[in-house]
């Protein structure tokens, strides 16, 4: 029993790997009314949710990768800062405020698309058209066109 004992703490004590980081799942929002759906990884790292996924669009659209960071706010809610980037390289940047009850929220864009819809986990993967995104490139620089 001894032996056991000693085994279980030497184990307990042991310096693992960083625990600062916490994988919580794979999510999906609908930018409703819009069919675009964001199918985010959320990782719990140093108290913001870091966020990467992609962005689905219909009708045989592209694709689009999304970043951002989730920050917790004192009022309960949790504010999303997110950006996908565009076929024509233009980043498309959302802001989403969600309460934690339901997970539902409001979203808005730079693009001027806005929607008191920010639905949790829809049903359907494509159940609109894509949104539009900005109409002019990001002033960083140009790419491929």
């Amino acid at each position: 029993m001894r032996l056991v004992c000693s085994f279980l703490l030497a184990v307990l004590l042991l310096p693992v790997g960083s625990a600062d980081a916490q994988t919580l799942g794979t999510f999906r929002w609908q930018l409703a009314p819009y069919g675009s759906v964001l199918n985010l990884v959320v990782t719990l790292r140093d108290g913001l949710y870091e966020i990467k996924g992609f962005e689905a669009q219909c009708g045989g659209n592209l694709s689009l990768p999304v970043t951002g960071l989730a920050v917790p706010q004192a009022n309960g809610t949790i504010f999303f800062g997110l950006t996908s980037i565009t076929e024509n390289g233009r980043g498309l940047h959302t802001r989403a405020f969600i309460n934690t009850t339901n997970f539902n929220g409001t979203w808005a864009d730079n693009a001027g698309n806005f929607n008191e819809q920010f639905l949790f986990s829809p049903g359907v993967t494509c159940p609109g058209g894509p949104r539009t995104g900005p109409s002019s490139p990001d002033q960083g620089g140009q790419g491929p066109q």
